[in-house]
């Protein structure tokens, strides 16, 4: 299992658990339309040279800021 946090229509970012294989997630939009998210990792380094690895899934073009932020909130 992989946790992956979700950005979706500007709303808060919320973590799903997802099954390793999955690569999508589907979300519907208040009017109706369906989307599938692709979901995407993002590295972190450390000084300590370990590696921090969130999984995330966005209708937007997110800032590392934004995915770093959202994962100390939530994982």
């Amino acid at each position: 299992m992989k946790r992956v946090i979700i950005f979706f229509n500007l709303g808060p970012a919320e973590v799903v658990n997802m099954m390793d294989g999955v690569t999508t997630v589907g979300r519907k939009y208040p009017n109706g339309k369906e989307i599938k998210l692709q979901i995407m990792s993002a590295g972190f380094p450390s000084l300590t040279g370990d590696a921090k690895v969130v999984h995330v899934a966005s209708d937007r073009t997110l800032s590392s800021n934004e995915i770093w932020d959202a994962s100390n909130r939530l994982l």
